[in-house]
């Protein structure tokens, strides 16, 4: 009798850990250090920070010979250094990868993260990518890989699938869009659309390129759609927004109005449609220090590019998978996905304990003032009163004492008594 043993090979699920609420990080490890890599779907670099980054975690590659010098800029800010060979584990999965040492980092101050893992469309085109390696030593079914992010901070319930989908992960089915050719995630979009209150405007009435991107937190638009959508929220649902800038990045600023605020659909083709819910483009509400409502939108000003990308707050609601051989985009909504059942108040919750933290603070501060100049006025209207009634007291002491001289002066002057 003989036995037939087949191996089976199927999809590989790593965890990922949301951190600051928009950034999802894998661990993998080298020279006994593990890592913590921000998946970006955007960038075609494996890149860690350097020695000389001043980084309590850095990597530092041993016994290495450097490829080449190689630069990154991105929005948060641009790193540069040597890149390596280096001998990576990941799931127990012993891969050799290039990844670049960064030595030389301008900015990148609000980043926790020990660097970044490319999964652009052009890395993933190279054939000694890290997917192609994984499915040549079979541990994976196929070249291909999925995001299922999770809104949860700090936790690691966020997954990145690879290999084929797994159904398990999103709702209904996955519909496909083919991507066009660029070195990125992306699609050719038919319109972008603003509905609400019965009207329904046009962001976009022509062809939209839209750019997949988990390396980056919101949704970026050009600074033309940027002005037209402040423009429509504000003629149209009397929202007053405005632009304001925070770390030289234009977003956009609105008065809290639970009801006025207006669905956002993306139209991908005739049959996909991708509706973004106030919820969803909603970062969070609160008072400012001048006890004005406001909400902050997930929209940012890129400037000289008329790309629309969706960023991680759009990879929460909608689940996405990317085959590789047939360069195309799978996307459904997440079963992780939950904003719709949220109001507008009570989103970003984090933010809203802050202003609990400052305001109490504040009135703390205040109190604390309010009792200083109590006890001010107060010693100032006493000491005024001590110092009568001591005044009083040592000269009533005194007139007791000339009574007392007084007295004594008459007994002595007086002749003694004769019998």
């Amino acid at each position: 009798m003989i036995i037939l043993i087949i191996a089976t090979v199927s999809c590989l699920d790593i965890n990922l850990t949301n951190l600051q609420f928009n950034y999802y990080s894998l661990p993998i490890l080298a020279n006994n250090n593990t890592y913590n890599l921000i998946v970006d779907t955007g960038n075609e670099e494996m890149w860690i920070f350097g020695k000389n980054s001043n980084r309590r975690n850095y990597f530092e590659c041993q016994n290495c010979v450097p490829i080449e010098n190689h630069t990154l800029e991105y929005a948060q800010g641009k790193i540069s250094g040597f890149k390596f060979n280096q001998i990576f584990s990941l799931m127990n999965q012993s891969l050799i990868l290039q990844v670049i040492e960064a030595s030389k980092v301008e900015h990148f101050y609000s980043i926790i993260a020990d660097g970044a893992i490319g999964l652009s469309r052009k890395q993933l085109s190279k054939e000694d990518n890290f997917l192609k390696k994984l499915y040549d030593s079979k541990v994976i079914d196929d070249i291909q890989f999925g995001l299922l992010l999770n809104e949860q901070n700090c936790q690691p319930t966020s997954i990145l699938i690879l290999g084929t989908p797994n159904k398990n992960y999103y709702i209904n089915e996955l519909q496909y869009v083919k991507s066009i050719e660029s070195e990125q995630w992306t699609v050719k979009g038919k319109s972008i659309e603003i509905f609400g209150k019965n009207k329904k405007y046009e962001l976009e009435s022509y062809s939209q390129i839209i750019v997949f991107d988990s390396g980056i937190s919101k949704i970026q638009i050009s600074k033309y759609k940027l002005n037209k959508l402040i423009a429509i929220l504000n003629e149209n649902y009397q929202l007053n927004c405005y632009k304001e800038t925070q770390n030289q990045i234009n977003e956009i600023v609105c008065s809290y109005n639970e009801q006025s605020f207006p669905e956002l659909n993306i139209n991908i083709d005739n049959n996909i449609t991708l509706t973004l819910l106030p919820q969803d483009y909603i970062a969070y509400c609160h008072y400012n220090y001048f006890l004005q409502h406001i909400c902050y939108l997930n929209f940012q000003q890129i400037d000289n590019k008329d790309i629309l990308v969706l960023g991680s707050v759009f990879l929460q609601k909608y689940y996405t998978h990317y085959d590789v051989t047939t360069q195309q985009i799978g996307i459904a909504k997440s079963i992780y996905y939950q904003r719709d059942k949220q109001s507008l108040s009570q989103l970003g919750s984090t933010y809203i304990y802050n202003d609990v933290l400052f305001f109490s603070f504040i009135l703390v501060l205040i109190l604390l003032i309010g009792i200083y100049f109590s006890l001010k006025l107060l010693l100032k209207q006493s000491i005024p009163l001590y110092l009568s009634v001591l005044e009083k007291s040592s000269s009533r002491s005194q007139e007791q004492e000339m009574e007392a001289i007084t007295l004594k002066t008459q007994s002595n002057s007086q002749p003694p008594l004769t019998t």
